[in-house]
Parts: structure tokens; C-alpha cells; sequence
């Protein structure tokens, strides 16, 4: 039996309709309809409004349990008179956005003010078309999805400085730079951090660093790795402690200080976006991705889409970690931010890496269990 792939689904359900459609037309336009080329396009296309719509509304859930969370956090309850336990508050929110008037500073540069929102959105929502989620449910199989998501992920700083100087707004400028600067200097850290999970696992293929871990995910053998990895993906998503690009006490708004309306509203859901991907990747490296382990009893492994429901699980709880933190420390200064990426994160990056070629080469540790097969 062969694999399915969401783009397999996609793929018969596109076959399905057009066959369906085209019975009513005579036979040369039934054969265009029918061709392979129609059905790719029909199925590319709900192949990206599946993804699409899946990860919007992961977002518009990630917004409520971050709030949420913060409101148990602060003794309150949150959101909650918007819809059941406020569900609805973040469409109410939105709703307000769309209202508002969007407007460009009349010294502003147009075609960076307009671009960068849409560049950022599209290139934090796209990830989710090479992220697996579960066995067969992914876009399909890539041999290098881990450097093209962590590729891709990185376009961030470039689109907002481009929306920070196309303001014309010294505030906004200044923001960033900041968030260029940090964006760099954790990058290199996260990427050391990468380099440790693909000596374990031998592999750059994400599907396959899951599977890797059926003897153990790797947060046990890895985790100076794990703790360097979150460390740098709460500063590329510019969460406290380290959300210096913004620092409304002292930039308004930071890089975004002249965006209002639907565009402000375009950031912020970015930004969800690239914390829900970057929860998932953190699943992904070091939680063992949708697999349990073998002493769980089978029932809670063998229901329909038991794979895609304890990968969410897990991701919702790396992000109720991030907002743990949130709740939890002041904002840092931009010296101690540099300071700690440059000279502290990087060291402990490498020393994580040396410990992966050190678990290798031992191949099997006390509890833990042997190391599997390097990709094979």
C-alpha cells in the first residue's frame, strides 16, 4: 500500500471533482477538464487552502491559549466573554482591525511599506507546506526540509527592516536594526543547535529525524541542544525577555510603529505563525514529532489521527512553555541580548555538538538506550 500524502489527498480529491464536472460537457472539452495538468493545478490549489486554513486557525487558537494562559498566569481569567470560555474574542479583534483605516506616512517609500507585510505572511505561512505532522500527512518527501524551513524561517529579518526603513520613521528604523541584529546573532546559535540533531540522526530530512527517535527523542541525549534551540527561537520570534525590537516603553511600537489596521493585524498574525512553526520544529528536533513512546498503552495511539492530534498536543505545550517565560522575566538589554547570543549561546552550541558526536560514537548510554541507525 502506498503512502498518502496530504498532496496525494489533494490530488484524488482534485481527480474526483473534475471527473465529475467535465461528465457534463461534450467529449473534447471533458478531456481538457480531465487532463493532468488541470487536475495538478486544482490540486495544488486545495492542497494550499488546506494548509492555509489549518494554519490560520492554529494561530487564532495559539492567540487564545496564549491568552488564556497569561490570565491564569496574572490570577484572572482572560478572554471570556466573547463566545464559549471567549473563543471568539481574536474574530472580534480582527474584526476591529478590518474596520480601522490603513494608511502609508505620506514620506514613506510605497512599494516597501505595502510589500513587506505580505512577504512576511507569506513566507512564515509557506513553511507549513514542507512541516510533516504525521506519517504520510505532509507535503511529501523532500530530502532537505530541515535547512529549507530553517531557510525560509530566517527571510524575517530582511522583510522587517524593509518594513521598518520604508516607514521613514526613526522609531521604526530603530526597531529595526534591532531586530535584524538579534535575528543574526541567534541564528547562528539555532543552526549549531540543528547541526547536533543531524549528527544524531544523520539526516536533514525531518521525517526522518522523527523516525530516528523510536529508541529515544532526543531531548534526553541533546538537551544543552534543546536548551540552546529554545533559547534562540524565543529571540527570533522577538518574545520576552527578548522582544527589544519592539520596546513599546522606549520605540512606541518598534518596526511597526506606522502600521495600523489590517496591516498591523498582518504582523501580529505573522508573528503567531512563525511561533506556532517554530513550536513545531522544537516537536519536531528533540519531542519525537507525532510518535509516543512504546510503553504507552496502544488505544491512545490507534484512534483515526491519533498521529496529528499528539503532535498539536505537544507543539501547544512548547508554546505554553514560551508564554511560561513570558509570565515570568523582564525584558533584557540589547548589550546582555548580544552578550548572552554571541558569547554564551555559541559556545554552548558547539560543546552540543561535540556531545552528539560523543553519544554516536559510544552508540548506546545507561537508560537512554543505543542510538538508531544514522538515517538508515
Amino acid at each position: 500500500m502506498s503512502t498518502i500524502t496530504l498532496f496525494s489527498a489533494s490530488d484524488a480529491i482534485a481527480a474526483f471533482l473534475l471527473a465529475h464536472i467535465a461528465y457534463v460537457f461534450p467529449a473534447p472539452v471533458k478531456g481538457w477538464i480531465t487532463s493532468g495538468d488541470v487536475v495538478l493545478g486544482l490540486a495544488s490549489l486545495i492542497f494550499g487552502v488546506i494548509l492555509l486554513g489549518a494554519s490560520m486557525i492554529n494561530t487564532i487558537m495559539l492567540i487564545w491559549w496564549e491568552r488564556k494562559l497569561l490570565g491564569r498566569f496574572m490570577d484572572r481569567r482572560g478572554a471570556m466573554h466573547v463566545g464559549f470560555a471567549g473563543l471568539l474574542q481574536n474574530f472580534a479583534d480582527g474584526l476591529k482591525l478590518f474596520r480601522k483605516d490603513t494608511f502609508r506616512p505620506s514620506k514613506a517609500d510605497s512599494l516597501g511599506f505595502w510589500m513587506s507585510p505580505t512577504a512576511y505572511m507569506v513566507t512564515s505561512v509557506v513553511i507549513f507546506g514542507i512541516l510533516p505532522i504525521s506519517t504520510g500527512w505532509n507535503g511529501g518527501s523532500l530530502p532537505l526540509t530541515l535547512l529549507l524551513a530553517l531557510v525560509i524561517f530566517s527571510f524575517a529579518p530582511l522583510f522587517i527592516f524593509l518594513g521598518a526603513w520604508a516607514s521613514n520613521n526613526k522609531y521604526a528604523l530603530i526597531g529595526g536594526m534591532r531586530s535584524a541584529a538579534q535575528m543574526i546573532a541567534y541564528e547562528v546559535p539555532i543552526l549549531l543547535a540543528v547541526v547536533a540533531v543531524v549528527v544524531l540522526s544523520g539526516s536533514f530530512n525531518l521525517t526522518t529525524i522523527v523516525l530516528e527517535q523510536r529508541n529515544y527523542w532526543f531531548w534526553a541525549p541533546l538537551f544543552l541542544a534543546l536548551i540552546v534551540f529554545l533559547t534562540g527561537m524565543l529571540a527570533e520570534m522577538e518574545r520576552i525577555p527578548f522582544d527589544l525590537p519592539e520596546a513599546e516603553a522606549e520605540l512606541v511600537e518598534g518596526w511597526n510603529t506606522e502600521y495600523g489596521g489590517m496591516l498591523f493585524a498582518f504582523f501580529m498574525l505573522a508573528d503567531y505563525v512563525r511561533y506556532l512553526v517554530g513550536s513545531i520544529l522544537v516537536v519536531l528536533l528533540f519531542l519525537g514529532g507525532w510518535t509516543l513512546p512504546t510503553y504507552v498503552p496502544s488505544a491512545l495511539t490507534s484512534f483515526p489521527l491519533a498521529g496529528i492530534f499528539w503532535f498539536m498536543v505537544k507543539a501547544y505545550l512548547v508554546f505554553g512553555g514560551f508564554v511560561w517565560v513570558r509570565a515570568s522575566l523582564p525584558r533584557i538589554r540589547t548589550d546582555q541580548l548580544l552578550r548572552l547570543g554571541w558569547m554564551r549561546m555559541v559556545p554552548l552550541a558547539l560543546l552540543s555538538v561535540v556531545l552528539a558526536a560523543l553519544v554516536v560514537a559510544a552508540h548506546c548510554l545507561p537508560v537512554l538506550g543505543c542510538v538508531p541507525s544514522m538515517g538508515g
